[in-house]
């Protein structure tokens, strides 16, 4: 079947590394084109949109392959905490709309604790990434923003705390395997942060929780979804 992956100039970073994921899974039975614009894909048997209003958004969400199988040194990352003597160390993806919730949060962290760095990574995250925060947090602001990594930090095995957007509360189950606070909240934000970081008992729940669910985010579970998609087109 010859199908397109049209990725629009406009998607997320969640739509991207869902086609991403999408190709990976797909090559080997498919042939797989890739475009920009939706009326390239006029000879397609099926295509697939990435972008807004996407489509795929639909499908389950699924993480690299990667993130259940390992990863390579750390990566490089911007500082946005200051230069202080780091021992606990958060991490949030970088986007515009959450800086200045992190500008308020973390003068309310430092009220409390200042051994606490908070890294804002400004590529999406690869499973090493992880591996060098004590938690993962996603304060995000709007209900369309998607783009938190949540589900990688869930499978890369570290406590979330994360603002409750709808795609988050799913995410969490809600609540159950990582902690929601509402968005733009500066407030519950640090307090969440603080129980993660320094409350073993709660951080330890929610990942050991987290473990027994991460399987609904393996690239597979997306791609049993799709291939009856795939199916009905060829009838």
């Amino acid at each position: 079947m010859r199908i397109f992956h049209v990725v629009l100039p406009g998607a997320s970073q969640y739509e991207r590394k869902s086609q991403r994921i999408d190709f990976e899974a797909l090559r080997a039975r498919h042939q797989i084109v890739v475009v920009d614009d939706a009326q390239k894909a006029a000879s397609a048997d099926f295509a697939l949109i990435y972008g807004p209003p996407s489509w795929p958004a639909n499908l389950p969400e699924a993480v690299p392959e990667e993130y259940f199988g390992g990863g390579q040194p750390p990566s490089a990352v911007l500082d946005t905490g200051g230069p202080l003597s780091s021992t606990n160390r958060i991490g949030s993806f970088l986007r515009q709309s959450i800086i200045p919730i992190v500008e308020r949060t973390i003068p309310r962290l430092h009220r409390t604790r200042e051994d606490i760095e908070w890294l804002l990574l400004e590529h999406p995250p690869t499973r090493a990434d992880f591996e060098q925060f004590d938690a993962w947090v996603d304060p995000a602001i709007g209900e369309k923003d998607w783009d938190g990594f949540v589900a990688e930090a869930l499978v890369a095995g570290k406590i979330v705390v994360a603002s409750r957007t709808p795609i988050n509360v799913k995410r969490l189950e809600e609540g159950r395997i990582g902690v929601l606070v509402p968005p733009g909240d500066a407030n519950e934000l640090s307090h969440a942060i603080l129980a993660a970081l320094f409350k073993p008992e709660v951080a330890q729940q929610k990942i050991e929780a987290a473990r027994q669910t991460i399987s609904k985010f393996h690239p597979r579970q997306r791609l049993r979804a799709l291939v009856p998609l795939l199916e009905a087109a060829r009838r």
